[in-house]
């Protein structure tokens, strides 16, 4: 009997490439609902070895185009890649550090006063410093 599978070619697994914050943000401005879109940024960052993941935030995300929503969304973008960054001791890319990134409103992630110091008190300093506010573990659900 012949056999079946020699004509086969062995598939290139390693063709996947994990998306970047530039990515992440982009697929916000075309519509992706931005947790999905975040929470794909994130499972490709834990996927991807530490000494490569600087690849994943060294270019800067799109303009927002002066839409509130949307700069709720890269200034939340800009304050994730700095904590991520800090965690595994990465330096910052330096387009982190512009002040669009900062929003002239608190923001926080879940409505209602009784949670609001909880917030305040918790949340990392990446996100205070941009006027975020969603607590310690705001990433862990994503």
């Amino acid at each position: 009997m012949p056999d079946t599978n020699a004509d086969i070619q062995p598939t290139n697994k390693s063709s996947y490439r994990p998306q970047t914050a530039a990515e992440t943000f982009d697929r916000i401005l075309s519509g992706t609902t931005p947790w999905v879109a975040i929470g794909d940024f994130l499972d490709d960052w834990r996927r991807t070895v530490v000494p490569e993941r600087a690849t994943l935030v060294a270019a800067p995300i799109a303009e927002y185009r002066g839409d509130a929503e949307l700069r709720h969304w890269a200034a939340f973008i800009a304050a994730t890649v700095e904590w991520l960054c800090w965690n595994e001791g990465i330096p910052f890319p330096s387009w982190t550090s512009s002040a669009e990134y900062t929003l002239p409103e608190p923001w926080f992630l879940y409505p209602g006063w009784r949670l609001r110091a909880w917030q305040l008190a918790t949340t990392p300093a990446p996100y205070k410093m941009r006027n975020i506010f969603g607590g310690d573990h705001m990433l862990d659900r994503v």
